[in-house]
């Protein structure tokens, strides 16, 4: 089955990329609809502030009109008083003149916001008002003085002119507004046609881009059809596949145990004999060996093995095997293994049945593993050992660190002994042993004699020879189960167990006559003679406690140094 880049199916691409023809297309509709659906928006609202004016407009032309019917209403009023004398007709003058002044700021009101037509409003508000004052002075010469005093007033020869200014501006001013009017309706007409133009190309488009849409879903569809008969045939290899994936599930938890039982191990030799048992679990169908190289970094033993023997010689050199060489398992997956380490058997045996991983941890070279089967090694048990490599290297990094540091933690960096921690700790266990099992128990204190004269003649690279040698001397006089430690400077400590007075007093005795033979040498210079002052103390003779003893065996030493050095002095009982 065809795979993309990134290792899926193609089909799966496929479908992605139609997924995504699809979304661009319904994106571009969006935005192309959010557009026109944002113009349409501004025309409709284009279309109602137009609405808006023209009705403003009309509103205008009416209230001129209004404005100057009122005025020949308070007119005709005024005339018909005037000429017929009726009282009530006066009354309805002085009524029509009051709405006037309302309905001529309801004008100005109107046209506040246009300058030209402001102006003549307040133009035909003045001569309004000069009209007005006409009317009530008309109709008070006529109450005064009659008809002939209203013909001799005059306003009343002023009327014509006045009405006629006010025909003039008030025509002017509706003029003026249906021009306006005929503008705004223009705009009215052209917003209506771009909000049908933009509807009508928003409709086809969506009709456009779903049409688009359906070709790409039945190509897709046709697509599919075509994949489905391929991903029948790819269940197979799917399952294939997820049983690899159980046996790489399985092996992960093994290897996960692998480095918990490496964890808890508290020794090296603890960890190789976990790991016979482990790894031939981990590779139940084939035989292996963990090499570790030695202290000397020349030499590389088996530390654990299992199933049948799979090296032609168990020890061997470092250069001896290609994957150390070259800092990676070896031979490579998928290449030709031109060549054989050294190490393993020859014959006809495919290059690829057997593997070797380098152990490397923290900069250091620590060994092999090795793996070999009957078959050519497949990808997963490679992974797999190699992994287990990794852990294995990890773990006995750090089983190394942790015994290096133990030891400097419990001995003397210069002789080789146990340090005075050590001897607190042990000098406490063997004498609560020696007491429960009612055993002697013999502690001897031995302190370098004149050993500031070789630090002042010889210097102090001198001393720390001597006292080197010494510590090795002792630790060669001393029993395995003695415990021999350096209890600071030159002072020295043997604890012996089932040692009594006599045991102790030859083994001291020994032990100064071999000082007293001891050549030290110095940048091939004779230190001279070495001697040792020896005090001894025993249990139960000199007590029964650590502290006891030692301060006895210390002033059983002060003694031998007091009475002339290179002796041996057992503690005063007295």
């Amino acid at each position: 089955m065809r795979t993309t880049a990134q290792g899926q199916p193609a089909h799966f691409g496929r479908y992605g990329r139609f997924a995504v023809r699809v979304l661009a297309l319904f994106a571009i509709l969006a935005v192309v609809m959010a557009v026109i659906a944002v113009q349409v928006y501004r025309t409709v609202g284009a279309m109602v502030e137009a609405n808006a004016w023209v009705s403003h407009t009309h509103e205008v032309m009416r209230q001129i009109v209004t404005v100057r019917a009122t005025l020949r209403d308070a007119e005709a009023a005024q005339r018909a008083y005037v000429i017929g004398g009726n009282a009530s007709r006066m009354a309805d003058a002085y009524v029509a003149l009051s709405r006037l002044d309302e309905r001529l700021a309801r004008l100005r009101d109107l046209v506040a916001d246009n300058a030209q037509q402001l102006a003549d409003a307040q133009q035909l508000g003045t001569v309004l008002d000069q009209r007005k004052e006409g009317v009530v002075q008309l109709i008070a010469t006529y109450r005064e003085s009659g008809l002939a005093g209203v013909q001799a007033n005059t306003h009343f020869a002023a009327g014509r002119e006045q009405d006629a200014l006010i025909d003039a501006v008030t025509t002017r001013m509706i003029a003026y507004e249906e021009g306006l009017l005929a503008q705004r309706m223009a705009s009215v007409e052209s917003t209506g046609l771009r909000t049908r133009a933009l509807t009508l190309l928003a409709v086809l488009l969506c009709l456009g881009v779903m049409g688009l849409a359906l070709v790409l879903t039945l190509r897709e569809q046709s697509r599919r059809l075509a994949s489905e008969r391929r991903v029948v045939a790819s269940n197979e290899e799917l399952a294939r596949s997820l049983a690899s994936s159980q046996r790489l599930g399985d092996t992960l938890n093994q290897l996960s145990d692998l480095g918990h039982l490496l964890q808890g191990c508290r020794s090296l030799d603890e960890a190789t004999a976990g790991l016979q048992t482990a790894l031939a679990g981990l590779f139940p169908d084939s035989s292996g060996a963990v090499n570790l190289i030695n202290a000397s970094q020349n030499l590389i033993a088996p530390a654990s093995s299992w199933g049948e023997s799979t090296t032609a010689d168990p020890v061997f050199a470092p250069d001896d095997c290609w994957a150390l060489r070259l800092g990676h398992a070896y031979p490579e997956e998928g290449s030709i293994a031109t060549f054989t380490c050294k190490h393993l058997p020859g014959g006809s045996h495919d290059p690829h049945t057997r593997l070797c991983v380098p152990l490397f941890a923290q900069g250091a070279t620590l060994g092999t593993l090795l793996l070999s089967k009957t078959a050519p090694i497949d990808r997963e048990t490679r992974h797999a050992a190699i992994a287990a490599a990794e852990q294995v290297s990890l773990a006995i990094a750090n089983l190394r660190l942790q015994e290096t540091l133990r030891t400097q933690s419990l001995r003397d960096s210069l002789t080789g002994l146990f340090n005075r921690r050590y001897l607190e700790v042990s000098l406490a266990r063997d004498l609560t042993r020696a007491i429960r099992r009612s055993q002697p128990l013999a502690v001897l204190m031995l302190d370098v004699d004149h050993f500031k004269r070789f630090n002042d003649s010889f210097g102090h690279d001198a001393g720390d020879t001597l006292l080197a040698q010494f510590g090795e001397l002792l630790a060669t006089l001393a029993r395995s189960e003695d415990v021999a430690c350096r209890y600071g400077g030159e002072e020295f400590t043997i604890v012996m167990q089932e040692a009594d007075a006599a045991l102790a007093l030859d083994r001291a005795e020994d032990i100064r006559r071999q000082v007293a033979e001891m050549q030290v040498l110095h940048r091939n210079q004779n230190l001279g003679q070495v001697t040792v002052s020896i005090g001894i103390a025993s249990y139960p003779q000199d007590g029964d406690s650590p502290e006891q003893l030692l301060r006895r065996a210390d002033r059983a030493l002060y003694t031998a140094k007091h009475n002339g050095r290179n002796q041996v002095c057992v503690a005063d009982r007295s």
